[in-house]
């Protein structure tokens, strides 16, 4: 079977649709990371790869399908920040064509909302609030 194309170019074509934005930037200052973000930051976004398939119709690659957790984290008694920060990231995200090296995007879209508070291990008395969404991007080759 064919191969399709390196899959983190959708990564980074995801990606790449959120730090330039200078209302997510103002809401999340700290930055756009995968999957963690560097010690010290307290107002930042996460984007994490949860799932992924290919898929192939007449022995030939048709599609693939990925799923990612894109989230604002903030270190936060309210949610209130975080909240504007996930609306930002949905009108970034949500059925907005992204341009992906080696693939034709054909679209995004939010499966569900993410909405859960942690308590801080180090400081039972802090919170962080997540505010998000898991979100498809579908992708063919060319």
């Amino acid at each position: 079977m064919p191969s399709l194309a390196d899959g983190a170019a959708v990564e980074s074509a995801l990606i790449a649709q959120l730090p330039g934005d200078a209302a997510l930037h103002a809401l999340m200052p700290d930055g756009v990371f995968i999957d963690l973000a560097p010690s010290g930051r307290t107002r930042f976004v996460i984007v994490s790869l949860e799932i992924h398939h290919d898929n192939y119709q007449f022995r030939s690659a048709a599609f693939e399908e990925a799923t990612y957790l894109v989230k604002a984290v903030e270190r936060s008694t309210s949610p209130s920040n975080a909240n504007d920060a996930a609306a930002r990231i949905h009108e970034l995200l949500e059925d907005v064509a992204l341009t992906i090296d080696g693939y034709t995007h054909m679209v995004t879209e939010r499966l569900e909302r993410v909405v859960y508070t942690d308590v801080d291990p180090e400081n039972q008395d802090t919170r962080w609030q997540h505010r998000g969404g898991r979100y498809a991007v579908w992708v063919s080759p060319p």
